[in-house]
């Protein structure tokens, strides 16, 4: 890992902590401890938008999802 990727020692020793840090995170909860994966969906985002429209929009599909689920 650090001759194929020309890392430092202190950067290997710290990929190999990685897994068990998002475990500590995503699995344990413990956000103090662990770090949280983020930038995997980046590339689907096609607009942003403000927040209240944002937040109308995910109010609105939920009641359709309910509105379905109880039919």
């Amino acid at each position: 890992m650090k001759k194929g990727n020309d890392l430092s020692w202190p950067q290997v020793v710290m990929a190999a902590n990685a897994p068990m840090m998002t475990k500590a995170a995503l699995v344990d909860g413990r956000t103090d401890v662990g770090v949280l994966p983020t930038g995997q969906v980046v590339g689907a985002i096609e607009e942003l938008r403000r927040w209240s429209s944002s937040s109308r929009g995910i109010i609105d599909e939920a009641g359709h999802v309910l509105d379905r689920l109880g039919a």
